[in-house]
């Protein structure tokens, strides 16, 4: 069981991290989510700023992948190959 999706504004997106392998949540140490007390999103105030953060993520770490979302709505999904 991972963290609920998080109480957002209409405009703010979520931001999630995931092993690209497996698929499985990260948590913001990048460790296996496992319980509801790791905390899997970030939350952001514009798609500039998700973009930002998730590229800066990837550029250290080849085997996360980031996907936000906005309203409970996939977005997008960066992986390395988008850098």
């Amino acid at each position: 069981m991972s963290e609920k999706f998080p109480d957002i504004q209409k405009l703010q997106l979520a931001l999630l991290r995931a092993d690209i392998n497996t698929g499985h949540l990260l948590d913001e140490n990048f460790n296996l989510a496992i319980n509801s007390n790791q905390k899997v999103f970030s939350a952001f105030d514009d798609i500039d700023s998700a973009i930002d953060f998730a590229e800066s993520i990837i550029s250290n770490k080849k085997d996360v992948e980031c996907n936000y979302a906005q309203e409970m709505k996939f977005l997008r999904c960066i992986t390395y190959k988008d850098l």
